[in-house]
């Protein structure tokens, strides 16, 4: 089991309520750590406070440059492609109407480590983030 999935089980426990906004956090800190590992610079980070967090444009959690590239990216923490359509289509509006060249809109969808598949083919996942480019033909 991977040591990002363990953290999450130490905050679950029977019976208990996850706290979703550090579950969120925790998910951004991932995001941020992996960026900076392939040398991308923080320059926003979404800020929590008492009564609410605040992201980049209402939509981003975490904004990060490197050379003359940018990166808008957006986590969430459970998901597929087909997850959270209404918030891609307004990531592509925000696109359209402030996007410039070498800007990189990104939906990053956390998929928990489990057990996949059936039977004879049933095998252990570990945790990894999917990455949905928005706006682009990939």
């Amino acid at each position: 089991m991977s040591n990002k999935q363990t953290q999450i089980d130490r905050l679950v426990k029977k019976g208990d309520y996850m706290n979703t906004s550090k579950k969120g956090y925790t998910k951004e800190k991932y995001c941020r750590d992996e960026l900076k590992a392939e040398g991308w610079s923080i320059v926003f980070q979404s800020v929590r406070t008492r009564w609410a967090t605040y992201d980049f444009g209402d939509l981003f959690d975490v904004c990060a440059y490197k050379d003359k590239l940018r990166k808008f990216i957006s986590c969430k923490h459970f998901g597929n492609n087909n997850f959270y359509q209404s918030h891609q289509i307004e990531i592509k509006k925000f696109k359209e109407e402030h996007g410039y060249d070498g800007e990189s809109y990104e939906l990053w969808l956390w998929s928990k480590a489990r057990y996949v598949g059936r039977g004879k083919n049933k095998h252990w996942q570990e945790a990894k983030w999917i990455i949905k480019k928005i706006g682009e033909d990939v």
